[in-house]
């Protein structure tokens, strides 16, 4: 009976952790503006691109635009575009669904216009604490 007990009790703390520790694919574009180009333009552009991904079959992506109040080097980016899945069948799935579509390709490309980007990074991410809202 002990050791029934303290399997389950083994079980349920380690089935909670997976829950917990599920990891989610996060990428980062670092982005300086071209000539001419800035933060209205991607603000116009992200309404275009909105559009586009609802309409997509797997619409699963977030994404958020950074811009630095803070950094060792203020001058080598104007912006981070941020991306977060949630998991990597998703990730998958939606980069096959935008890239290989006539409007995710033709949205990309005048995202291209906007900015030049020298950072895009893929990051695996796991939650380590929610706020509980108290």
């Amino acid at each position: 009976m002990k050791s029934a007990i303290k399997l389950s009790l083994i079980l349920s703390v380690f089935l909670s952790a997976q829950t917990i520790a599920a990891a989610n694919p996060v990428e980062f574009w670092g982005c300086k503006f071209n000539d001419g180009m800035g933060m209205d333009d991607l603000m116009e552009w992200t309404e275009e691109w909105g559009e586009v991904v609802d309409n997509l079959p797997d619409d699963g992506y977030n994404a958020w635009v950074m811009t630095p109040m803070f950094k060792s080097n203020m001058t080598d980016l104007d912006f981070l575009w941020v991306g977060a899945w949630p998991d990597y069948a998703r990730m998958g799935s939606g980069l096959g669904d935008f890239f290989n579509s006539e409007s995710g390709s033709t949205t990309f490309a005048k995202f291209v216009e906007i900015s030049t980007c020298q950072i895009h990074d893929l990051y695996s991410s796991v939650q380590v604490r929610e706020n509980d809202g108290d």
